[in-house]
């Protein structure tokens, strides 16, 4: 008699307030004969409060290619995995990917259990244009990609949503200010659905200055969404720019002329700095 191949369930799980799972998920939870999680200790912790007795094995980054086989190799043998990650989405920043193309390969059926995301939770509070947005993770902590990736935010129509940690926020912040319009929007939340929720709204400068004042700004965990609506045309640069840049350069010198010129003309100073060179 051949034995029916299980299923993987990717089971979505509470972002920070333990009250975010859907019953479909803790019913699957509960059924699944073992599930695989990012870190056992915290997913003991919902595991508890939903009284779950299902086995936990950890599966994370580190071990996501040695314990997948085995995680194979039982669904082969007719057994339900789920595989959960700390929080959220799995595979949204999160490990996940080789055991599911695993699973694809060997023709075992892959199942989605929705729930809670902090990317869309971002995102639909934000008021901006949704119609187009782009995720990028976590932004590399290399200078050369992490400048690629604020360049392509910037010059980007669409929205565009990234998380970042509290220990390097302020710096991340920093370098996207240097290329950023101020008349861009900005949404960042912080520890969504968690006690210290916060939310902080408006230009990028804005936004600096509000969570550098605030007592816990940088502590916790930070999904961040830039509006696209209106930055292509604040990286326009017209021929009655280039003039008024180059009587304030022949007047005042270069250096106030770029500051006059940046406040006259709603322009980064970078961005003029840029034309000066040019013109010159």
């Amino acid at each position: 008699m051949d034995i029916k191949t299980g299923t993987l369930y990717l089971v979505s799980t509470p972002i920070g307030n333990l009250g975010d799972i859907t019953s479909r998920a803790v019913e699957i939870l509960n059924k699944v004969d073992v599930c695989a999680a990012e870190d056992t200790r915290k997913s003991k912790v919902l595991f508890n409060a939903y009284e779950i007795k299902t086995k936990l094995t950890s599966y994370h980054k580190f071990s996501e290619k040695a314990k997948a086989p085995s995680l194979i190799k039982r669904i082969k043998n007719g057994e339900d995995v789920a595989l959960i990650s700390d929080a959220g989405t799995p595979l949204i920043s999160d490990p996940g990917r080789h055991l599911v193309n695993e699973a694809v390969k060997n023709d075992i059926l892959v199942v989605p259990i929705p729930g809670a995301s902090s990317v869309v939770a971002a995102l639909s509070v934000s008021g901006f244009n949704l119609d187009n947005f782009s995720f990028y993770g976590f932004p590399s902590r290399k200078n050369k990609e992490r400048k690629t990736l604020i360049d392509k935010i910037c010059k980007s129509s669409g929205t565009s949503v990234f998380f970042e940690s509290g220990k390097r926020i302020e710096d991340f912040l920093r370098d996207l200010s240097q290329s950023l319009p101020d008349k861009a929007e900005v949404l960042i939340a912080r520890e969504i659905t968690k006690l210290h929720e916060t939310f902080y709204r408006g230009n990028i400068t804005a936004v600096i200055n509000k969570i550098g004042s605030s007592k816990f700004g940088e502590k916790g965990e930070f999904v961040i969404v830039v509006s696209g609506s209106t930055r292509n045309t604040d990286n326009q640069f017209s021929d009655e720019d280039k003039r008024v840049l180059n009587i304030l350069i022949n007047s005042v010198g270069k250096k106030e002329a770029l500051s006059i010129a940046s406040k006259i003309l709603n322009k980064k100073r970078n961005l003029l700095y840029k034309i000066a060179l040019e013109e010159q």
